[in-house]
């Protein structure tokens, strides 16, 4: 789609301009005015300046009517390089006012000022807008491990990848970071977008070459089209970006349309957001626990912490409670939070030799503040055993940085477990070099390895590769009899599970007597 003009100038820069053609029209209006002058001059004026240069031998005529001459070229020469440099002034402001300086594109100035004449325009015809909102998966993963150099590359490189296969009826423009913007017009009741669509994704296909290593980078796409999603640029960006927020949280291989459910579902997170920084501040969380017992003796050998939210009368699953703690910037005050009431409640009910695991999301894990804050809370309770589950996603996004983190935790008497495990694709190749107390298998596997050969034959080899590298093994989401029995053949295993009890505030837990009559006997 050709750009049209723009408002090239900023205020300065047109009062500069305005000044410099005031200047150059005076000065050239002056020269006119004096030669006009100089012929409707008398003679005898014109003569008795001679006669007066005659008598004053250093003054000669002729050398002051070349001075005027060369002053007045010398000014209109200046007037004129004024213009012309302001002009230039002007284009270079144009450009970067309206233009990304990493990749050239369009910035959001201008991409939303096309979308707005478009969106003008399209009420006088049947055309539809098509606005795309597109965002790289795993961006900071490629900052975190080869750097932000690196990543400005990539940025440039998708930059003209996208560029190269944008038409003439269409726009590519950089918002920031490492977010796209897409626009287009078409007829309404066509196919364009798909097509468009389509052309996105195959850029996709080919890696990336970024410094000689190979970068490998997929999008995530939010449509929303005009008028059925929105008829003013606010409506449609909201739109699409709540639909790429989908897409990218669903791990959606498509783009992702925008639906009135979609804006129901973005306008209950924001809503629960705004309530969470109130539950956080005014301390209206709770926590639960959940024992894991042995598999051998049947003892409680620790529980885990489980964050609730009841907000009146709902109950809000707690890694939704995490995920908006992290997009409302209070990811570490939940932190805190959480780890000095867990460490708080569980000395009224642990036993000596008994730990508590609490979860670590991978924001908290990374966070610069994380060891500090844990050191500063920790020292008050240092008679508990305490554990972290960290989830592999946290060993991807930065195995140096976690192998690091690991070993000053282990320095301060904290174990780590790694939870989920099996979901993720570089714990089985990166295992022997992490120091972790304990590996958590994930419910799904369990599920699965009760009516499937196949699955039962990973979790076995999960569970001996374990083993041999001395890491205990939690079996999560025990159920049903079935499992607990599947499971006895890995002893020493720990358990944990619906079957034990479900996650109970502290002073309501369940009797150990009573689970170990349920591992030892059912």
């Amino acid at each position: 789609m050709k750009l049209k003009t723009l408002k090239s100038q900023t205020q300065s820069s047109m009062l500069m301009k305005k000044r410099a053609r005031v200047d150059f029209i005076v000065g050239t209006l002056f020269v006119v005015i004096m030669v006009i002058l100089s012929f409707a001059f008398n003679v005898e004026f014109v003569e008795s300046v001679y006669e007066f240069t005659r008598s004053h031998e250093s003054w000669e005529m002729d050398e002051l009517i070349f001075s005027f001459l060369w002053i007045a070229l010398t000014a209109t020469i200046y007037g004129i390089r004024r213009v012309i440099d302001i002009k230039s002034i002007n284009k270079e402001i144009t450009y970067h006012a309206y233009y990304d300086s990493l990749t050239g594109l369009p910035n959001r100035t201008l991409a939303l000022s096309q979308l707005d004449k478009l969106l003008q325009n399209s009420h006088r015809t049947s055309t539809s807008i098509g606005v795309i909102f597109l965002d790289l998966d795993g961006f900071k993963d490629v900052n975190d491990s080869y750097g932000h150099e690196a990543g400005d590359i990539l940025i440039k490189k998708v930059g003209e990848k996208l560029a190269s296969i944008i038409r003439n009826d269409e726009i590519v423009a950089r918002l920031g970071g490492d977010e796209f913007l897409i626009i287009a017009g078409f007829p309404q009741g066509t196919t364009n977008i798909e097509s468009l669509i389509n052309r996105l994704f195959k850029c996709q296909n080919e890696p990336f070459s970024i410094n000689s290593r190979s970068i490998d980078m997929s999008f995530s796409m939010g449509v929303a089209l005009s008028p059925q999603h929105g008829n003013s640029v606010q409506e449609l960006l909201i739109a699409a970006d709540c639909a790429m927020y989908e897409a990218k949280r669903n791990k959606l291989n498509t783009a992702c349309y925008y639906t009135d459910e979609i804006g129901q579902k973005i306008s209950e997170r924001y809503r629960l957001s705004a309530q969470l920084k109130l539950a956080i501040q005014n301390e209206q969380l709770y926590l639960v626990y959940q024992p894991i017992a042995c598999a051998v003796s049947g003892a409680i050998e620790g529980y885990e912490t489980l964050t609730r939210w009841n907000l009146q009368g709902t109950h809000i699953n707690p890694e939704l409670v995490i995920n908006l703690a992290e997009d409302i910037g209070l990811s570490e005050d939940f932190f805190k939070w959480l780890l000095k009431t867990t460490l708080a409640e569980g000395s009224r009910f642990l036993k000596r030799d008994q730990f508590i695991a609490i979860n670590i999301s991978v924001k908290q894990f990374l966070d610069v503040n994380f060891l500090v804050n844990t050191q500063k809370i920790i020292s008050a309770f240092d008679h508990i055993n305490i554990e972290f589950e960290i989830t592999e996603s946290s060993l991807i996004a930065n195995f140096t940085e976690t192998t690091n983190r690991i070993d000053a935790l282990n320095t301060m008497g904290i174990k780590v477990m790694i939870d989920d495990f099996g979901t993720g694709y570089s714990s089985l190749s990166r295992l022997k070099h992490l120091k972790v107390d304990k590996i958590k298998i994930d419910r799904e596997f369990l599920n699965d390895a009760v009516n499937d050969k196949k699955s039962a034959g990973i979790y076995e080899s999960i569970v001996a590769l374990a083993h041999k590298l001395d890491i205990d093994v939690v079996a999560e989401g025990v159920e049903t009899k079935e499992q607990l029995d599947y499971l006895r053949q890995f002893k020493p295993i720990f358990l944990q599970g619906y079957l034990f009890q479900t996650p109970k505030i502290s002073t309501e837990q369940t009797s150990e007597i009573i689970i170990k009559d349920i591992i030892l006997h059912t």
